[in-house]
């Protein structure tokens, strides 16, 4: 006997409810496995806040030092 055969025959001699339960749950393994993985990761130059210092004139290191200092002053 196959194994989708054994599989057959166990859902057949469930109730009515329980054999719904069984396809919602294939439903969603199928749903698990015909989702890609995503292997790719994102570029973050494509993030909106990439470059946000351009154009600016100010050295984003000495800002973020600044403000570093005020926290040492306390």
């Amino acid at each position: 006997m196959t194994l989708l055969e054994q599989i057959q025959l166990q859902v057949s001699q469930l109730p009515p409810d329980k054999q719904n339960e069984v396809l919602d749950f294939v439903t969603f393994l199928r749903g698990k496995v015909d989702k890609p993985a995503r292997t790719t990761r994102r570029s973050l130059r494509k993030h909106p806040a990439f470059g946000i210092w351009k154009g600016r004139g100010i050295d984003s290191v000495v800002y973020q030092q600044n403000l570093r200092s005020e926290w040492d002053e306390r």
